[in-house]
């Protein structure tokens, strides 16, 4: 049978929260063109229109009696590999999620169309009926009635299903728009540039052109005799030149350059160009000098990463494995392969990548969420090796960036470094899939064959256990790099300091002169308070009303600079009550304090220092990390006031003193990993402290100075911590020797969903008997006006855990088929942070 008569499939994948793929059918003139990897646009339903991913392209007949078509295909060659679907696959299996779901997170919004899109006229658009065909001026009479037309509208008045293609088109002329970020909305960004015609190459034409401009045209003959140096066009070496380039040249002038086009001796055309700053190296790789210290651990890493296998890599804080990921980095390209960088913070990224680019340059490419869609369609194409060879621009071979960038097409992926590998931010919890990027960059090193190293200070306890097991190789470093001390750190008893009536505000006598002696040396200071905001709550003194978020169950936090009471769940905000709305007493008190409060107490109390600050309020907008952080590093801030931010392995050389000003917020938190996580905050942040031939000081205030965990930490003592709690985790059947599954309910009504996390306990329990606690209710127990209860299920490893994950899904998609619960909301989320 001939080629062309063969009737083809194709398995789709579909960004929705729908199990499987969806048979297509293929049209006979697309078969040559539909290739796993691929976008296609297909109808879902009677109405919708998707973009989705070919995954995979066959003749087996599906057993039904109709089969929709393929509309249209998107792309000229894959945007997403074998390697990413196996990876997704994974993850909508042991996360418990859909493989769509999966999709939806890892692509880039602006690869995403659903028919839901809303097109409006392009506000630049001058409307001219001449160039408009028949359906086009449907679509723009329809738009200068009703401005906003969905994907569906305008296929109900055009009367034809496949108006993508269309509506691309009118995209590309100008004359309308997407709201929604979807793939017609990416344009390349393009520059002018100029360039000599084709008749004008010829030294004679260009010599009699010159003679007449001389007579006639002198100014344009100036602008010509530039555009001939800048491009040097008859050197053999010629140069693209951008307009604006062209334009800074003496005497040059838009309308003298017009003239030139006009008479076509010059003409001008777009070239595409990149909308990411690139720096140039600077520096060789080989000229990072090692310590006697890097150099043996590095030489103990190498071994280990030859073989592929997961290496957990503990260097004490400032000991310089930045260093050693920067060599290991060289050898990986030198082999042609691509590496993954990850970063639990966006605010990380900013010191990394200068450091980075230093030595690597262009080669070195950021995701993440800071950036804007067609930036980050960009970084994807340029991650894509088979895509980035098919422009003119340098593919990215290094790629740093948060969670998100797991998802990134590698083709040759050679080493996955995750740093920081402790931290909790690496846990996605909403929306599904809610994974853990640590683990899901064990089976991304697994499916590529690539070697995964795991930095941090102050290990996952999971992490450190499976090194103890076996599972994970252990490579240590426990010498700070350039001889540099550990630092001194002193407890402060803030309630005998209270007692004694020596605290100011909220800081100690012994804190403030260290800061004091700190700003005299010319030193700076970074003092951290793990909350935002002025003050925690507004209460009053005479019936202690608090008050509280009208959606959720939290009270609301006062923040001075926009003078509001926010909640930090939902975003409702109200203005402060000049009296109790209770009692009508005006003795309203603020409680508890915030790094906003910290902030404006230390510009009293230090008036001559520049104080800056570090948490999300302050860091909301694309480029606020780099600003202050650069500000930091070049002195102009003296004292930096932070949330959790300044904790997580940014590197100061002048920071001699850092003060944790209320530790008992952290040993307090009722979450079986409130020691582990202390520990860890408590070990990194004062880790940013100290200078080279000066040891630093850390100041911890805490009203429970001879707490165990304190003295952990003054101690450098990991291996105490995690043998206290392994014993504790053993005893009570916690990870790491078990498993654990969150099962949270939701629901706006309070009744429905009691007896809804009644009913579900009681279908789960025959399976997990004792390991099923709850229903209860989480600390917040009302979020967005949705009432939460949650069960935690606890398996141990193995195939028992898989079969129980199965069960417990069966029994969810029985308890979905009950009419009495039909509004509840039912999310798993496995091994919960």
């Amino acid at each position: 049978m001939p080629e062309e008569y063969i009737t083809l499939f194709a398995e789709v994948l579909l960004p929705l929260p729908v199990a499987g793929y969806f048979t297509y059918r293929i049209p006979q003139e697309l078969n040559n063109q539909v290739i796993p990897g691929m976008r296609v646009v297909v109808q879902f339903g009677k109405k919708k229109f998707y973009t989705g991913l070919v995954r995979r392209v066959h003749d087996k007949a599906p057993q039904v009696m109709s089969i929709k078509y393929i509309l249209s295909v998107i792309d000229p060659l894959p945007v997403v590999n074998d390697r990413q679907f196996a990876l997704w696959e994974w993850m909508a299996g042991y996360y418990m999620c859909t493989p769509g779901e999966v999709m939806n997170a890892a692509l880039p919004s602006a690869f995403k169309l659903a028919s839901e899109s809303r097109v409006i006229l392009d506000p630049e658009y001058i409307k001219d009926n001449d160039v408009l065909n028949d359906r086009e001026f449907q679509i723009v009479e329809a738009l200068e009635m009703r401005k906003i037309l969905t994907l569906s509208d305008i296929s109900r008045i055009i009367g034809i299903a496949k108006i993508i293609p269309l509506v691309k088109t009118m995209i590309e002329k100008g004359i309308v728009r997407v709201e929604e970020e979807i793939t017609e909305r990416y344009k390349p960004r393009t520059e002018t540039c100029i360039r000599l015609s084709e008749p004008f190459r010829d030294e004679k034409a260009m010599n009699a052109a010159m003679d007449k401009l001389n007579k006639k045209a002198y100014k344009q003959l100036q602008v010509l005799m530039a555009f001939i140096s800048l491009s040097r066009c008859f050197s053999g070496t010629e140069k693209e030149v951008s307009r604006p380039e062209l334009l800074k040249s003496p005497g040059a002038s838009a309308a003298q350059l017009d003239g030139l086009i006009k008479k076509g001796i010059l003409e001008s055309y777009p070239r595409n160009v990149s909308r990411l700053l690139h720096n140039d190296a600077i520096s060789s790789p080989a000229e990072v000098q090692l310590s006697l210290a890097q150099q043996t651990a590095y030489d103990e890493l190498k071994p280990h990463l030859a073989e592929n296998q997961v290496v957990l890599f503990k260097g004490v804080t400032s000991s310089g494995k930045t260093e050693i990921y920067i060599r290991l980095i060289d050898e990986v390209l030198m082999q042609g392969k691509q590496v993954l960088y990850l970063l639990p913070e966006i605010a990380l990224t900013t010191q990394i990548i200068q450091r980075l680019q230093k030595f690597f340059g262009a080669a070195v490419g950021v995701y993440h969420s800071r950036y804007n869609e067609a930036e980050r369609v960009e970084i994807w194409n340029k991650a894509n090796l088979p895509l980035a060879g098919q422009s003119e621009q340098q593919p990215y071979k290094i790629l740093l960036g948060a969670r998100s960038a797991l998802f990134l097409p590698f083709t040759d992926l050679g080493l996955i470094i995750v740093d920081e590998e402790h931290d909790s931010s690496y846990k996605q919890n909403d929306p599904a899939p809610r994974y853990n990027a640590r683990d899901t960059a064990a089976i991304l090193g697994q499916i590529h064959k690539a070697p995964v190293l795991l930095g941090s200070a102050t290990p996952s306890i999971e992490s450190y256990f499976n090194t103890q097991q076996g599972k994970y190789s252990f490579v240590e470093l426990n010498e700070r790099y350039g001889g540099l001390q550990m630092p001194d750190i002193k407890i402060i008893d803030i309630r005998e300091e209270t007692r004694q009536h020596r605290m100011k505000s909220h800081f100690s006598v012994q804190l403030l002169d260290a800061v004091t002696k700190a700003l005299g040396a010319g030193e700076q200071v970074i003092l951290f308070q793990n909350r935002r905001g002025f003050s925690l709550r507004i209460e009053c003194d005479t019936c202690h009303f608090t008050p509280q978020c009208v959606n959720c169950d939290v009270t609301l936090i006062y923040h001075k600079q926009i003078n509001l009471l926010k909640c930090h769940y939902c975003g409702y905000s109200v203005q402060v009550p000049s009296k109790c709305p209770d009692c009508s007493s005006p003795a309203l008190k603020m409680k508890g304090f915030g790094t906003e409060k910290v902030e404006e107490e230390l510009s009293v109390l230090f008036p001559e220092a520049l104080i800056g600050r570090m948490d999300l309020d302050t860091t909301r907008t694309k480029y606020a990390y780099q600003k202050i952080i650069g500000e930091f590093e070049t002195g102009k801030i003296d004292i930096l006031v932070g949330t959790q931010m300044v904790s997580k392995g940014l590197d100061f050389d002048n920071v001699s003193l850092v003060g944790v000003l209320y530790a008992d917020g952290l040993l307090s938190y009722p979450d079986f990993r409130a020691f582990e996580r202390s520990y860890q905050m408590l070990a990194q942040v004062s880790g940013r402290s100290g200078r080279k031939n000066k040891q630093g000081l850390v100041v911890i205030q805490s009203n429970n100075p001879k707490h165990p965990l304190l003295q952990w930490v003054v101690d450098n003592n990991y291996e105490e911590m995690y043998n206290q709690q392994i014993r504790d985790r053993f005893s009570f059947k916690y990870p790491p020797y078990f498993r654990l599954l969150e099962v949270s309910l939701r629901h706006k009504e309070y009744e429905i969903l009691n007896k809804a996390a009644n009913v579900l306990a009681g279908m789960l329990k025959p399976y997990f008997g004792k390991f099923l606690l709850g229903p209860e209710y989480p600390m917040v127990s009302r979020v967005r006006n949705q009432y939460i209860k949650n069960i935690i299920l606890k398996t141990s490893k193995g195939k028992e855990a898989a079969q129980l994950k199965f069960e417990t899904a069966r029994q969810i998609e029985k308890f979905h088929e009950l009419p009495d619960f039909k509004g509840v909301r039912v999310q798993l989320d496995v091994d919960p942070m």
